[in-house]
Parts: C-alpha cells; sequence; structure tokens
C-alpha cells in the first residue's frame, strides 16, 4: 500500500463504500459485483454476499480481495476507479492485483516467502547462481510469486481487456507449447532463467540474505521477483505443472537484488546473446535525450504513449503514438542537449507544445486529418516547437500556424513523402527534412 496507507484505514474506507452503496441498494448490481469477481478472479460468492449482509465481514478478506471489491464498488457509484486504486495502492500492486486469483486456503500447499535455497554460489557484483526444480518454478508462479515487470522486459505490447488498456509481455503460444510438451516429456534442454529480487519489496528491509558459510540464500517475506530473462520457459513450465504435478527436471537460476535501472543495462549486455529491438537498446542505453523521453514517459500527453516493442510504425498499437526510438532520434536531430538541467527544460517546451497540439487538434487523432498525429511527423512537430520557441512565439498561437485542411490522408504530399502507404516503415532523411520544411513554410505563412 502507499506509504501513508494501512490496512486499517482502507477497511474503514471500503465500509463506508458499502454504507453508500447500500443507499441505492440494487439486487441486480449487487449480482453483477458479484459474477465479476468470482469469473475473473475466482472469489468465492459467498464471500462476496457476506460483505453486504454485514459490513463488518472486510476484515475476513485478504488485502486483493479487499481491493478488488473496492474498486467494483467504486465503478457502481460512478467515482472514478483508477484515482482511487491510486490513491491507496502502488503501482505494482495495482498491477498485481489486476491478475489475482484467489486459492482456497485449504488447498495451498504452504508456499510463501521467506524460503531458502541451498547450494547457492556467489557471482559476483550482486548475482548468485542456484537450480530450482521445476516444480518449485511451477509453484512459484501459480502463487503469484514470480512478477512480469515491464520496466525491465525485452518487449511488451498493449492490449485492451474489461475496456481497460494493459501491458503484457509479447509471448509467442507456440512456443510455449512446445516448451510444455518438452517438459512433460523431460526433454526439455536446461538453460538459465533470470530472476529480479525487486528492490523495496521485502517486509523484512532485505529482499536477500546469503550466508556464505552454508551457501544458502533466503529470499525475504514480501519480496517480489521479477522475471528478467525465461518468460516463456516459466509460462511453459506453469502449464505443465498445472498437468502434471510431479513434474521432474531443474533449471539453473541466477538471482540479483538490483535497481530496474540496473536490471535495464543487464539487458543491453544480454543483446550480444538475445537480440533486442533498437528501441529498447536506445531506451536502456541513457543519455540526456532518454532523461527527456523519461520525463515525457512520465507526465503529459505522452505518458503511456511511447512503445518499445518495435522501431516501425507498424509496430504502433492502441493509444501509442511513437516509437522510443524514433522519438530519441528526431529529439536528437532537433535539439543540442549537454547537461540535465536542459535536458529537463527541453522536455518541458515539448510537454507544453504537445498540450496546445492535442488540446486545439486532438479530436483529429483518428478522422481523416489524423496525418497529423502521424510518428513520421513528430520530429517535424519538434522543429516547429523549437522555432516558435526561438522566435518567442507563445504555442497557444498553434491554431493560426496549423492548417488542418493540409493534413487530409488524401492530401498527395504524404504518399509522396511515403508517411502513408508506407507499410509501417520509418521515412527516410530526405523525406523528414522535407516534412520539417513544410512545417517551417506554415509558420512562415502565418500572419502572427
Amino acid at each position: 500500500m502507499k506509504i501513508n496507507k494501512d490496512r486499517e484505514s482502507l477497511e474503514t474506507e471500503v465500509k463506508s463504500l458499502i454504507s453508500l452503496f447500500a443507499k441505492t441498494l440494487d439486487k441486480e448490481e449487487v449480482e453483477l459485483i458479484v459474477t465479476h469477481l468470482n469469473g475473473k478472479h475466482g472469489i468465492k460468492k459467498s464471500n462476496v454476499y457476506m460483505l453486504f449482509n454485514n459490513s463488518n465481514n472486510v476484515s475476513k478478506l485478504t488485502q486483493e480481495e479487499l481491493a478488488l471489491f473496492g474498486k467494483q464498488l467504486t465503478v457502481k457509484l460512478g467515482i472514478d476507479n483508477i484515482e482511487w486504486m491510486n490513491t491507496w495502492f502502488t503501482e505494482r500492486e495495482i498491477k498485481e492485483y489486476e491478475r489475482f486469483q484467489f486459492v482456497d486456503t485449504q488447498s495451498i500447499d504452504d508456499l510463501d516467502f521467506p524460503i531458502t535455497l541451498e547450494n547457492v554460489t556467489y557471482l559476483g557484483n550482486g548475482y548468485y547462481n542456484a537450480t530450482i526444480t521445476r516444480q518449485m518454478l511451477g509453484r512459484l508462479y501459480k502463487y503469484g510469486k514470480l512478477n512480469y515487470n515491464p520496466n525491465v522486459q525485452r518487449g511488451m505490447r498493449k492490449v485492451y481487456r474489461y475496456g481497460k488498456e494493459m501491458e503484457e509481455p509479447i509471448v509467442f503460444k507456440s512456443k510455449v507449447t512446445e516448451m510444455r510438451k518438452l517438459i512433460l516429456e523431460d526433454k526439455l534442454e536446461p538453460s538459465t532463467i533470470t530472476l529480479n529480487a525487486a528492490q523495496m519489496s521485502s517486509d523484512e528491509g532485505e529482499e536477500l540474505i546469503y550466508d556464505e558459510r552454508t551457501h544458502k540464500l533466503t529470499i525475504n517475506s514480501g519480496t517480489i521477483l521479477d522475471i528478467v530473462d525465461g518468460m516463456h520457459r516459466t509460462l511453459a513450465t506453469y502449464s505443465a505443472y498445472s498437468k502434471e504435478k510431479d513434474i521432474e527436471g531443474s533449471y539453473p537460476i541466477t538471482i540479483s537484488n538490483k535497481s530496474d535501472e540496473e536490471i535495464q543495462r543487464y539487458q543491453v549486455n544480454m543483446d550480444k546473446q538475445t537480440p533486442l529491438t533498437r528501441s529498447k537498446i536506445v531506451e536502456y542505453s541513457g543519455g540526456h535525450v532518454s532523461n527527456v523521453i523519461n520525463i515525457l514517459k512520465s507526465k503529459g500527453e505522452l505518458k503511456d504513449r511511447i512503445s518499445s516493442v518495435g522501431d516501425s510504425k507498424s509496430t504502433l498499437r492502441g493509444s501509442d503514438i511513437i516509437p522510443y526510438k524514433m522519438l530519441h532520434d528526431a529529439i536528437n536531430n532537433v535539439y543540442n542537449i549537454d547537461s540535465v538541467l536542459q535536458s529537463r527544460k527541453v522536455a518541458e517546451e515539448i510537454n507544453e507544445y504537445l498540450v496546445y497540439l492535442f488540446g486545439y487538434f486532438g479530436k483529429h487523432e483518428r478522422d481523416e486529418y489524423k496525418v497529423l498525429f502521424d510518428a513520421d511527423l513528430f520530429e517535424a512537430h519538434l522543429t516547429l516547437a523549437s522555432k516558435m520557441k526561438e522566435n518567442k512565439i507563445p504555442y497557444d498561437k498553434l491554431s493560426e500556424i496549423i492548417k488542418i485542411e493540409a493534413f487530409n490522408i488524401e492530401n498527395k504530399f504524404w504518399k509522396d513523402t511515403n508517411v502513408i502507404n508506407n507499410e509501417g516503415k520509418i521515412v527516410n532523411k530526405k523525406m523528414r527534412s522535407k516534412i520539417s520544411d513544410f512545417f517551417e513554410g506554415m509558420l512562415e505563412e502565418a500572419d502572427l
């Protein structure tokens, strides 16, 4: 939970929501909540009904159940459920709750942290090497001890589920199915799975404790293990374990306790073995331009709209606007950034420009004038923003500069410059320069 929140105050909050809901109690709405929590998360219907009968029963819920029940109440009451969840829980917790599945406590086979691994070798630089059985790996995944952290993954994509846009790992089902078959036949060649104990996740202060004398590594209570490398093997192993609890075999594993930034650098080094997308390599490599993009990713119109899945427009999905590398190149081509302070200033300028761009023209993002928001035009937008700043022209004049009719998809200029009908490929440097000239021409023609 958030630092200033606790279990007791959350129970009080949910009780007040139940009381508010009871004033307009509708049996049909109750059934919808019960059906949703049971169907999506496996929470027993009786566990939900008891809450409406007596709000004091909230004390009997797990934190996951309490969060999901509270969220459903806000949905039915017309309260902003996203804001409510963000008020109480961390981003990591919210993502975990989305994939929560209720497990009857009587069926749990007592797997929980802390657990201790034996015969562990310290490799240096905070990395440990051990062996884990396939059965244990399957159990760890089943009981939510392994986490998918998009900040350290080699690729992710956006999907729509339950009316909401979410991120999920790029998984090839055929690969998982093939591995599952080999695991059940005990024919899968062992290869190293890499896990990272997320910093600040343990209930005990330290996530990992290593005893050099006994060569034992303890994973403390509350620790979240991010899957750094081995997602397909983990999913295949879990699938095999679900069918056959006594599966045989083991994996070598590497465990660390690093920050997301350190694991990103690790992924860049791993690129020599398993190629990353160029966008991922650029994203993880750091630098002043990356500092600008990190700010754009955290706030403003580009928040959650920059993709690292691939390097071309064809990889954009959902609300994505531009690939990471394409944005990086655009900023690098327009601005000369040589300090952290300057990177913050540039990010603020870009965000301010985008506020007016989307404010004036955002309604055209999906219609016949959508070319204005095409990724290939982003460098031209930055050029225009830079020129306006240089000439002390406020961004609120943007509506007098951009002539929306020029961005109709039928305009031959966009076909000639390969912006459209280009199979998602990025236009070359010559064409990008031509598009920037087009934007500068609009600035010169504007009567300001």
